[in-house]
C-alpha cells in the first residue's frame, strides 16, 4: 500500500489537478446520472454542502424526524445554513407523501419557508430500511408541484441499490442533490 502511494500521480485537486479525485468525481457522477460530483471527507460535509446549496438563511427543511441530518449533524442545517428543520415522525424513517399535504407554510414574511425536503436511503436509524421506490417518486412529484427541493443523505444508498436491484440513477433521478455514496 505505501508503494503504491508513493507512486501514484497526484496534483492538486483545488485547481483540478489530481487525476484520483477527477476520476471518481466523474466515476460518482455518472453513476448517479447527475452533471458532476464533488469529493468531500465526510457524509455530514455533503450532507451541509447540499443544504446550503439548495437554501438560504430563513428557509426551512422538511425532514423525518430521527434522520441523520437532524439527529447526528449537530445541527448544522442552522448553525452553517440558517435553516431550521421541520421534523416529522414516520414508520420506521419512512415518510408517506400523505404526512407532507400540510407541512408547507403559507408565504408570509414572518414565517420561514418550506424550502426544502430531505430524505435518508436507507435510514440508518429506522433499521437500516430501504426506501420505497414508489414513496420516494410521489413525494418528489408533490415536492416538484410545489416549488420544493429535494436531497437524499444517500450514505447507505449501495444498501438500497444491492438489495433491490434498482441502479444508483434510477434512485439519484428523484432528488436535486444525493450525498455520501462511497
Amino acid at each position: 500500500m505505501r508503494a503504491a502511494i508513493q507512486a501514484a500521480e497526484v496534483g492538486d485537486d483545488v485547481f483540478g489537478e489530481d487525476p484520483t479525485v477527477n476520476q471518481l468525481q466523474e466515476k460518482v457522477a455518472a453513476l448517479l446520472g447527475k452533471e458532476a460530483a464533488l469529493f468531500v471527507p465526510s457524509g455530514t460535509m455533503s450532507n451541509q454542502i447540499c443544504v446550503k446549496a439548495h437554501t438560504q438563511p430563513g428557509d426551512e427543511m422538511l425532514c423525518e424526524a430521527s434522520c441523520h441530518i437532524y439527529v447526528n449533524e449537530a445541527g448544522a442545517p442552522a448553525a452553517l445554513s440558517g435553516v431550521t428543520c421541520r421534523t416529522i415522525e414516520s414508520d420506521y424513517g419512512i415518510l408517506d407523501v400523505s404526512q407532507l399535504e400540510d407541512k408547507i407554510r403559507p408565504d408570509n414574511d414572518h414565517q420561514v419557508r418550506t424550502r426544502l425536503v430531505a430524505l435518508e436511503n436507507t435510514h440508518n436509524r429506522g433499521g437500516g430500511r430501504v426506501y420505497p421506490l414508489e414513496k420516494i417518486a410521489d413525494i418528489n412529484s408533490w415536492a416538484r408541484r410545489h416549488g420544493l427541493i429535494m436531497h437524499l443523505d444517500g450514505a447507505r444508498l449501495w444498501n438500497a441499490i444491492v438489495a433491490t436491484g434498482i441502479p444508483a440513477s434510477e434512485w439519484a433521478r428523484h432528488f436535486d442533490s444525493v450525498s455520501g455514496l462511497l
